[in-house]
């Protein structure tokens, strides 16, 4: 009985060799313990870290593009501008001097043109986050946390490519650029490869809204003139409108020469011939210009030759060689399953030059209006009747079908509009292609196809030749040829009641050769009374305007530097125009009809009063202030 009770005992005691052994394992588990709640402290912390990094990166992004909007692969001087601005929302949202040096790295910035015209600016940046308790199992290096964002912004306006778009008829202007061989002092500051705006070779891109209300399947895409062949006779049988006629003017024809009445009498110069319907414009009973046909059209061409890669002038005889070949070519944006958005190629269509090499000039296209490819490509009331074949893509006409050649079009989600592109680009020659383009129904039974015929014919059948809605736009960049020695009302684009407050941006390229100032922006929903001065306006009958390059006087925004229209021979005017969309809605209260300091806008076309000069070649570019927006 002693021993048993000396063995309890014993064992509750524990041997001399086995006490403290608790104390290890305890001591033991507390470094595992401690091991394994600082990894998950220090990776939350990471993770923390990189959430904070992204949010930064993501408002880095949206503030930087917003400086790109007049961003080109021929302008990338604003890139500096973006990075700095995308520096300082950085350190706003508290980044480390780290992470905003980061983006000054090799790559960390990048800056492109999408398919759809929107820029898109990409940063990336990198933070090295020190730990605390990953340095106890051997992390002693910081986590590199690595993020980038991307945001866009699309800044290029759709500027109506003429005053007429709606009915096409050719009047005060029309489209035109020049062969890559050529030089930018002829007016057109992309095309030719000396250009200091565009490397390499350029392409004009127009856009043709499809309203979604439009009624028809098929939209005719047609091309007044785009070869560049100009013909050699200089007199013409000119007959007048019936309102000129009603107005004392005899119906005709005249027999009209070039040079004498109008334009040169040169193959190398363009010719248009007066109608004497101008004068019912400027003398009793002062009809409105777009009522009568002020001129008769027998060339719009002009023949040049290149000298030197930096000079260019006119041959001492017509050299055909010396014509300028166009490549026309139709796509649209196809929308993948997978949402993703790609480019289709349609249709093209080579301008001639009647060289009798490249080609022999047998389409016939001078003077008309053409639809290549389709299987009646001149109207059937006065068209040569002979083929214009275009070259297929994966149509093989520049009438488009709605319902089967333009599947899965990109349809935009607020309003349902389509869209199909048209780009344009010199493939050779040295000489001015002048062209126009129109689009809408397949009218072609009735309206003529010879551009004076159509001119005459739409005049005095109002209604008879209709775009129903189809609107061509330049996209940022608009190539002109002014036909006009007086000032001509030309709109410009589209402004929406929501761009209030913000800024439009407008430039010109080489405007010389008998331009006048000013330069007079208005919108055509406010009221503006052009007027005989200096001015340009009656400022006691006008709500808003700014006039530019009024003499004696700076400009609305205090610039005195700028040059004046007419003044500025291959140059960009500098700095550019810049128009505030007025309105303020801030203080707006409907509920009371005698509110003060509301000015509501209710959107109209922004319009210039412009004078060009006679058969003078420039270009107007147009950016808006976009609203940027996160991609990815």
């Amino acid at each position: 009985m002693k021993r048993i009770k000396q063995f309890i005992q014993q064992k509750k005691q524990g041997t001399p060799y086995e006490k403290g052994q608790s104390i290890v394992l305890i001591a033991l588990m507390m470094v595992g313990i401690i091991a394994f709640v600082g990894i998950a402290i220090d990776v939350g912390f990471i993770f923390a870290r990189g959430s904070q990094l992204q949010s930064a990166i993501d408002s880095a992004a949206l503030a930087g593009v917003v400086e790109l909007s007049d961003w080109s692969l021929a302008n990338t001087g604003s890139e500096a501008d973006a990075r700095t601005k995308s520096g300082q929302f950085l350190n706003a949202n508290n980044m480390p001097v780290s992470v905003t040096t980061s983006i000054n790295n090799s790559g960390n910035i990048h800056v492109e043109k999408t398919p759809l015209g929107a820029t898109e600016y990409s940063v990336t940046a990198t933070w090295p986050v020190e730990t605390y308790f990953l340095k106890v199992i051997g992390f002693r290096e910081p986590i590199h946390l690595t993020r980038s964002a991307t945001a866009a912004i699309f800044s290029l306006a759709e500027i109506y490519v003429s005053r007429r778009v709606e009915d096409g008829v050719l009047s005060t202007s029309n489209q035109g650029i020049f062969g890559p061989g050529s030089c930018t002092h002829m007016g057109d500051p992309f095309s030719p490869l000396v250009s200091d705006w565009a490397p390499g070779p350029y392409t004009y891109t127009y856009r043709i809204y499809i309203p979604p209300d439009y009624g028809h399947d098929v939209v005719r895409v047609e091309l007044f003139d785009p070869d560049s062949m100009n013909a050699a006779s200089n007199t013409a049988s000119v007959i007048r409108s019936n309102t000129a006629q009603n107005n004392g003017l005899s119906a005709g024809p005249v027999s009209k020469t070039c040079g004498t009445d109008g334009g040169s009498s040169s193959q190398m110069q363009p010719c248009l011939l007066r109608t004497d319907e101008l004068d019912l414009v400027t003398g009793a009973p002062n009809l409105d210009l777009d009522q009568i046909n002020p001129y008769w059209f027998v060339r719009i061409d002009e023949n040049r030759i290149q000298n030197t890669p930096t000079s260019c002038s006119t041959p001492g005889n017509y050299s055909t060689s010396a014509n300028t070949r166009t490549r026309y070519s139709l796509s649209y944006f196809a929308e993948n399953p997978d949402g993703t958005v790609v480019k289709v190629p349609l249709v093209d269509y080579f301008g001639q030059t009647g060289d009798g090499v490249r080609d022999t000039g047998d389409h016939l296209t001078d003077m008309h209006w053409v639809s290549p490819g389709a299987d009646i490509p001149f109207s059937t009331v006065d068209g040569p009747g002979v083929a214009v074949p275009a070259t297929a893509r994966t149509v093989d006409s520049f009438e488009i079908d709605l319902t089967t050649d333009v599947p899965n079009i990109v349809e935009d989600q607020s309003s349902g509009a389509r869209y199909i592109y048209l780009d344009v680009q010199a493939m050779s020659g040295t000489s001015e292609n002048g062209f126009e383009i129109w689009a809408g129904p397949p009218i072609y039974t009735s309206v003529p196809s010879e551009v004076n015929n159509r001119n005459r014919h739409i005049l005095n059948a109002p209604g008879s030749h209709t775009s129903d809605g189809v609107t061509v736009y330049g996209l940022g960049n608009l190539p002109m040829n002014s036909n006009f020695e007086n000032p001509v009302d030309i709109p410009l684009l589209y402004v929406s009641p929501e761009m209030i407050g913000q800024e439009i941006t407008i430039s010109m390229f080489d405007s010389d050769s008998g331009a006048q100032p000013p330069v007079i922006f208005y919108f055509d929903s406010l009221a503006f009374t052009p007027a005989s001065t200096n001015l340009g306006y009656d400022p006691d009958a006008t709500d808003w305007a700014m006039a530019f390059g009024v003499s004696g006087q700076p400009d609305p925004d205090g610039i005195t530097t700028r040059c004046r229209p007419g003044s500025c021979p291959t140059q960009w005017v500098s700095p550019p125009y810049q128009i505030t969309v007025p309105g303020d809605t801030s203080d707006c209260d409907y509920d009371n009809p005698t509110m003060d300091e509301c000015t509501p806008f209710f959107g109209g076309r922004l319009v210039v009063r412009y004078d060009g000069g006679f058969s003078d070649t420039y270009g107007w570019q147009i950016s808006i202030e976009g609203l940027p927006y996160l991609v990815r």
